[in-house]
């Protein structure tokens, strides 16, 4: 075991990577092909459900995203896998929507999936457009037209239907968020009929083709639609109560990732949510180890005082469930020591990138916490806006762990081969996470490996490779997914973990930054 020395450590990355308006589109740059011609779906409600003049649109979006309160989630640092979101007009739901666009900001979003139902078009299915943008006044987002594609080629529940987005509100009132949180995002509107479960699970198997590291899945939906208006009074005592119980009730199965359940709750309550297809998609796109995350609740009935008709309005968040990251039977590093090996590591960090002589804290006299003194495997993290920026660490222990954190700071900076070397100014855009490992245990069997708890190393042919335990809970991998990427990462295929692996664990006391 001494002589596996230092290994490289890192998450292995998924890649994939209406009004007609048209006019030849710029940028093709092949004499054989055809010209691509553009045409934008343009806002159906600009000007009455959300503002129509662009700079009254984003001083009302950002607003209401300064407004947001993410205290539930504010030390979550991992990827964003969805929300569920409302589509009234901003006067009634902009302020829940706020909450879960304001956890998408500052995230390296490339793609953004939208999932909205059919208010005006009756049909069964899904529905893609035949457009290259969508046009608010905050300008025009380009769709994906690769990933739209895949889709329609799919064929099965997938089809190309303009008339379904003509007039449809439901993608059309995220957009803006969009536009503010994720510039930078194409598009994918979908347009969702009549679905249950088995559709819902048809489309999911091709949207996953589409979803990598970078794709959050929006579900477009309000809540219970209450009163004489909607042809629903289920209840006439105590009604705000019972309409935030009655979305508790159906935030339980999506809590749990239960689609069968939830499809249970629309049929046994009778619940009017009008986007429950999109949320079946949803939750049959996710990886079941995902956690639902109640961001805010309200009701047009509290807003306006009158609750004879009210429409609830839900966000919610979608993350990797996280499990245990720590050691188990074994004591902790205090949380003094922590501190002090975090201030350690961002001063070292912020000498090497200004070309400063590095801390060594016993020639300078400092005192060294006992703990830190001790040997330990130890990685250090680097994640820019929660994207990985350098990881490079030693599973096995060396040296004393504060020697290891400042040697793996620099490498994690300088030397990791996946990056380039880190610059001065993105010094202060850089979070810092420190793993200390416990000594390498052999398993009998891949079956012996407990997610969360347990890193993996994986040794087949002279090749291996190495996940810490935090990556599978934080890419809302399950085992096998788990193991197909590591055998990846190590240059094997992707089944190579199957049959003839070797399988060494060990756990990690995993801390960092907090905001």
């Amino acid at each position: 075991m001494k002589n596996l020395g230092a290994l490289w450590l890192g998450v292995l990355s998924v890649s994939l990577c209406c009004k007609g308006q048209e006019a030849a589109m710029k940028g093709n740059t092949d004499p054989g092909s055809p010209p691509v011609v553009k045409r934008v779906i343009h806002s159906p409600v600009a000007g009455s459900w959300y503002p129509g003049d662009p700079e009254g649109l984003r001083r009302e979006v950002r607003r209401m995203l300064d407004q947001a309160d993410l205290s539930d989630l504010s030390s979550h640092r991992g990827p964003v896998l969805g929300l569920i979101s409302p589509h009234a007009g901003y006067r009634y739901s902009g302020g829940v929507a706020a909450h879960g666009y304001r956890l998408l900001e500052g995230r390296n979003i490339r793609r953004v999936v939208v999932l909205g139902p059919s208010h005006r078009v009756p049909f069964r299915g899904l529905a893609i457009p035949d457009a290259t943008h969508w046009s608010t006044p905050l300008g025009e987002v380009p769709l994906d037209q690769e990933a739209l594609d895949r889709l329609r080629q799919s064929g099965g529940v997938f089809a190309t239907r303009p008339d379904a987005f003509a007039q449809e509100h439901s993608v059309d009132m995220q957009i803006p968020f969009l536009q503010v949180v994720a510039p930078e995002a194409t598009l994918v509107p979908i347009v969702v009929g009549q679905v249950g479960p088995a559709e819902a699970r048809e489309a999911a198997a091709t949207l996953r083709s589409i979803v990598d590291d970078h794709t959050v899945i929006v579900a477009s939906s309000d809540f219970t639609h209450y009163g004489p208006n909607y042809g629903h009074v289920p209840f006439r005592d105590r009604v705000p109560e019972r309409l935030e119980d009655l979305a508790m009730q159906a935030a339980k199965p999506l809590a749990q990732m239960d689609l069968d359940g939830f499809q249970a709750h629309l049929q046994s309550t009778g619940d009017t949510i009008c986007g429950a297809g999109p949320i079946l998609v949803l939750l049959a796109t996710l990886p079941a180890s995902a956690e639902a995350v109640p961001l805010r609740f309200d009701t047009s009935g509290r807003m306006t005082g009158d609750y004879q008709n009210s429409v609830s309005y839900f966000s919610i968040a979608f993350v990797p469930r996280t499990g245990p990251v720590s050691f188990e039977n074994r004591d902790l590093l205090d949380e003094a020591t922590q501190k002090w090996l975090l201030a350690l590591a961002r001063e070292t960090l912020q000498r090497h990138l200004a070309g400063k002589p590095l801390p060594d804290p016993v020639r300078e006299g400092r005192e060294v916490p006992p703990r830190a003194r001790e040997t330990y495997g130890v990685f250090v993290t680097l994640k820019k806006h929660g994207d990985l920026r350098g990881c490079i660490g030693s599973i096995v222990g060396t040296e004393p762990l504060y020697q290891g954190v400042i040697r793996n700071t620099v490498n994690a900076a300088a030397h990791d081969p996946r990056f380039s070397p880190m610059t001065p100014a993105e010094e202060p855009e850089v979070d810092i996470e420190v793993s200390v490992l416990t000594p390498l245990e052999e398993v009998p069997s891949f079956q012996d490996i407990r997610l969360g708890r347990d890193g993996v190393l994986l040794e087949k042919g002279g090749r291996r490779a190495v996940f810490l335990p935090q990556v599978a809970p934080e890419q809302g991998w399950d085992l096998p997914t788990t193991l197909t990427h590591l055998s990846m990462k190590a240059g094997l295929a992707p089944d190579a973990w199957k049959s003839g692996a070797r399988f060494q664990t060990f756990q990690a006391h995993v801390f960092h930054e907090r905001p």
